[in-house]
């Protein structure tokens, strides 16, 4: 597990400091809640066919997205896989992609929690 937190609000909260409407951070979260899964099944499709290209794409979608959002735990392991894709070691980002989803379903609860609707 990592030690990193699930959750840093402070990037969300920096938004809200400057003005940002909180409705604004509620579309982020759900635009979280709708892009995350279709990425999962991408990358369990690149894993099955072996396809190093797709997830290294996949990934770096995640690592940026997730990492703007604060969600650093699930950031660090959208990171690790890419590095994996990018270094061929498909086999090996087996485990990575086993985690993603309750990696999504904690950071989701996490931001849900820190910015309720």
């Amino acid at each position: 597990m990592s030690l990193l937190p699930v959750l840093d609000p402070r990037q969300l909260r920096s938004l809200l400091d400057l003005g940002v409407e909180p409705a604004l951070i509620q579309e982020l979260v759900d635009l979280v809640e709708a892009d995350v899964p279709p990425r999962l099944a991408n990358l369990e499709a690149a894993l099955a066919t072996g396809d190093a290209a797709c997830i290294v794409a996949e990934a770096h979608h995640l690592k940026g997205s997730l990492g703007n959002m604060g969600l650093s735990r699930f950031g660090d392991l959208a990171r690790r896989l890419e590095e994996h894709g990018r270094e061929g070691r498909v086999a090996e980002a087996a485990v990575l992609v086993a985690a993603l989803p309750d990696a999504y379903r904690e950071a989701l609860a996490a931001l849900r929690e820190a910015f309720p609707a």
